[in-house]
């Protein structure tokens, strides 16, 4: 199983209230799921004038079940016949989002009036002077009325607003799982709930980084001079002076080898006279290693006046291995490089961007801008460095468009008379996201995401009709009612003050929480 991450909602604001925008698209599960996964207690829905969700049976529903889950709600809509459907159900609802900022709720809305206690008129005031003064019985009697009726006041609120009761549920629940293949097209501004389609979106970063791999070419290198003696013999009557420097080779065939004499040697004056000089192979390597006799020629103005030889083989030059470069390194090292670049920019993008994007890393390409080697094919050495500097591109969606689509497709799956729960929904985390990128029949990219959700459905229950039922019954006799809902473990039911027999007469002092 790939691993999974809850959905969380991106936008928070102060003081425990949380703004959520109400999409065109958003439907009854959907917007009950963002709800339901909202950290703040206090939540101010930003309804479009138009949305399904202002007709007072949704608004009903979604007063009952969010009091169901111990939040609070309050609208923010331009809907003239909104804000009037929301104040008939006791919905706190405002014009603009600073005003649902600003006040506590509940609070009196614009359609309410306060209307100030008139003071006693000048007629009444007369009325009153002229009565005669009541007898000091009668006085008590009504005393003690007025104070009954108070002390009876005081129990009636006492026994329907001072109790409450928090009702816990634990309704069966059936798992279920989905896979579904989405798309993520460019050309997309807003995800397509019908067809499981939602937009993707470039990003790009510039990136720069280096890599080295060992050479693995090898070939033989010339290391080391020959050298030896040659004897040159004096052509001439008089003396020979040979500089240093003197070039003399040795010729077979098509290979020519040649040797310096160092240092400077005189040859005796006479036919035939003698001298032994040193010389050095010009080029390093087991060429110049001659066997004997095989220099035989003086170079430049003295070839004329002098013969040579060399009596034994000059040794010295030798061939050794070395590591070369290949074109199969320069490859190897690029890949590797883009490889890195493309990591790079990944951890890039993903530390620059909002946590609600998901960058597709099966659809990151590198597009180098400058590179460079240090070596050239062929070139001795026993490794091989490389730079880049690249642009990044490929796609994004957002983790709020997958877990929308994903909501909509797990709750297809519900049973009949089953809902989905807002609790326990999870989908495939972006790491974990399974990404195929093709190209339409138009040339344009669209990325495939196999994506696979989890979540729990329960048994349709109606909280109104529960708290309707459960009013004023005793703690026990409201228990075994309970136990004829599907429940995977019995109620809880918690009365406050401690100790309280019955639970609250008023229906607005229940708490049902479903878990």
């Amino acid at each position: 199983m790939t691993q999974t991450q809850a959905y969380h909602p991106a936008s928070k604001a102060e003081n425990s209230i949380e703004i959520l925008p109400v999409w065109p698209d958003d439907d009854w599960a959907s917007l009950r799921f963002r709800i339901a996964i909202s950290n703040a207690p206090r939540v101010i829905l930003e309804v479009p004038a138009e949305h399904p969700v202002l007709n007072p049976v949704s608004l009903r529903r979604l007063q009952h079940w969010v009091e169901g889950i111990g939040k609070e709600i309050a609208l923010v809509t331009p809907s003239l016949e909104g804000r009037r459907a929301a104040l008939e159900l006791g919905l706190p609802v405002f014009a603009c989002r600073e005003k649902a900022l600003r006040s506590s709720w509940p609070v009196l809305t614009e359609t309410e009036e306060l209307v100030a206690p008139r003071g006693m008129t000048p007629d009444i005031r007369a009325w009153a002077d002229a009565c005669p003064p009541t007898s000091h019985r009668w006085a008590r009697v009504l005393s003690l009325l007025v104070g009954s009726l108070g002390l009876l006041s005081v129990l009636l609120l006492v026994v329907f607003l001072f109790p409450s009761a928090e009702v816990t549920l634990y309704p069966q629940g059936q798992p279920l799982a989905v896979k579904e293949n989405l798309v993520a097209d460019p050309r997309l501004a807003a995800r397509d709930l019908t067809r499981g389609a939602i937009p993707a979106y470039p990003v790009a970063v510039v990136v720069e980084g280096r890599a080295e791999t060992r050479t693995t070419g090898r070939q033989g290198q010339p290391r080391g001079y020959a050298e030896g003696q040659v004897v040159l013999v004096n052509q001439t009557a008089r003396p020979v002076e040979v500089p240093a420097g003197t070039i003399v080779r040795a010729a077979s065939g098509n290979l020519v080898v040649r040797f310096m004499i160092s240092p400077s040697v005189t040859v005796p004056a006479g036919f035939g006279g003698t001298a032994v000089a040193q010389v050095r192979a010009l080029e390093p390597g087991p060429a110049g290693n001659v066997g004997p006799n095989q220099i035989n020629l003086v170079e430049g103005p003295l070839a004329f006046s002098l013969r040579v030889s060399n009596p034994e083989r000059l040794a010295g030059g030798k061939l050794e291995t070395v590591p070369v470069v290949t074109a199969v390194d320069r490859e190897r090292v690029r890949e590797a490089l883009i490889a890195q670049l493309r990591q790079q920019g990944y951890a890039q993008m993903q530390s620059g961007l909002d946590s609600q994007d998901c960058v597709l890393p099966q659809t990151l390409r590198v597009e180098p801008l400058l590179e460079g080697y240090d070596r050239i094919v062929g070139e001795p050495a026993e490794s091989l460095r490389a730079e880049m500097r690249a642009r990044v591109v490929g796609y994004k969606v957002l983790r709020s468009d997958i877990g929308a689509i994903m909501l909509v497709a797990l709750a297809r799956q519900a049973p009949p008379g089953y809902e989905l729960a807002a609790e326990g929904f999870t989908f495939t985390g972006c790491e974990d996201l399974e990404a195929t990128v093709e190209t339409d029949e138009e040339g344009q990219p669209r990325i495939r995401l196999n994506v696979q959700a989890q979540g729990k459905a329960i048994p349709r229950l109606s909280i109104a009709r529960i708290r309707k039922e459960l009013r004023g019954q005793s703690i026990g006799g409201a228990l075994q009612q309970l136990q004829a809902l599907p429940l995977a473990q019995p109620p809880e039911i918690r009365v406050l003050p401690a100790g309280w027999p019955w639970l609250p007469l008023l229906e607005s002092r229940i708490r049902v929480q479903i878990r």
